[in-house]
């Protein structure tokens, strides 16, 4: 039973944030582009794929250690995803913007390839960031102890997290489309900033930066905020900035013709 439980809670630990993005992007694409959430399934998927093929070539080459610096990276990479789509979404929310024509820019944007490359883009960084290490530590403790109840354990944390997934879509149908926008803006930007933190992290695990720890209290801890000085800075830098990408980015508009 104890084995199953650390298994589980493994799973939830890891996937929990994966889900958490994904299903508040689910949920603004089923909205307002339906066509969308195939890009984002699609590289999730994809993450998942890279995630089991990088944990194989961890198990051959790296004696079954990870690479923060590759943690680090996805991170990165994934954060400044997150402020690019979040501040989109945030610009797009603007009440004064939805008249028919801006409208019909907005979902003209939508149905582009550079939001759906976005978009499923955050999908693979969102899975791929934790996967080869979950994987990781499910093959290890598989291996040491008896398979069949990690498996279980897997299973069951993983049906935990898809009741996550589904409950988040149902509460979320019926929101406007504009609370909606916004609320999906600002999740992938504090999200933007715990990946930049979580970045910081990875390094001080490989003494690239320093670790300066930092007494605060257990809830604040529990609910992510990191544990280090300079964790902690990046983390409020990116919460600082975050707004210079809800500015709306103005265009001249000499001729009627450019103002639609």
């Amino acid at each position: 039973m104890s084995l199953m439980l650390d298994a589980g809670l493994i799973l939830l630990r890891e996937g929990l944030e994966a889900v958490l993005v994904l299903a508040a992007l689910a949920a603004f694409l089923g909205r307002a582009a339906p066509e969308r959430t195939g890009a984002l399934g699609a590289g999730a998927a994809l993450g998942l794929a890279a995630s089991l093929v990088v944990a194989i070539l961890y198990a051959l080459y790296l004696g079954g250690e990870h690479d923060d610096r590759v943690e680090a990276a996805t991170c990165l990479l994934a954060a400044g995803l997150m402020l690019w789509t979040g501040g989109w979404l945030a610009r797009h929310a603007d009440p004064r913007a939805w008249s028919a024509a801006l409208k019909t820019r907005t979902d003209r944007a939508l149905s582009g390839r550079r939001v759906a490359v976005a978009v499923a883009a955050i999908g693979f960084l969102a899975v791929f960031r934790e996967g080869a290490e979950t994987v990781l530590f499910l093959a290890a403790l598989g291996a040491e102890q008896q398979p069949i109840p990690v498996l279980a354990g897997a299973v069951v944390a993983a049906l935990v997290l898809f009741g996550f997934w589904v409950v988040i879509r149902r509460g979320t149908r019926r929101l406007p489309l504009r609370p909606l926008f916004l609320g999906t803006s600002l999740f992938l930007l504090v999200m933007a900033a715990r990946f930049t933190a979580a970045a910081v992290q990875e390094l001080q695990e490989q003494a690239f930066i320093s670790f300066t720890p930092v007494d605060l209290p257990e809830t604040l801890l529990a609910i992510g905020i990191p544990d280090s000085a300079e964790a902690l800075v990046a983390f409020l830098a990116v919460i600082c900035l975050a707004p210079l990408a809800l500015l709306p980015r103005r265009r001249p508009s000499t001729t009627p013709a450019a103002a639609e």
